[in-house]
């Protein structure tokens, strides 16, 4: 069963941001964004579980622009962090 975290944004430019940000102390991996997430922008970051706290706090700290988080386990998508709520 698969199991990561998925960062969206509203723009190709936030998602690409981001991957640069983080792909330097984690694998972060540029993917679409799932069909069962609505997202303005059409890319989404991929971060491995164990990378989930260390990204969220680079990116809360660094991240310029609005993202949200989703964890992703199986079939099962929960929504941690929506754009607004930050």
């Amino acid at each position: 069963m698969e199991n990561y975290y998925l960062y969206t944004f509203e723009s190709t430019h936030g998602a690409i941001a981001a991957q640069k940000l983080l792909k330097g102390t984690m694998q972060a991996v540029i993917m679409p964004v799932l069909r069962e997430i609505n997202a303005s922008c059409g890319i989404s970051v991929r971060i491995p579980v164990e990378g989930y706290e260390e990204s969220l706090q680079i990116m809360q700290e660094n991240m310029e622009g609005d993202f949200s988080l989703y964890h992703i386990e199986g079939k099962t998508i929960t929504c941690l962090i929506k754009e607004e709520e930050k």
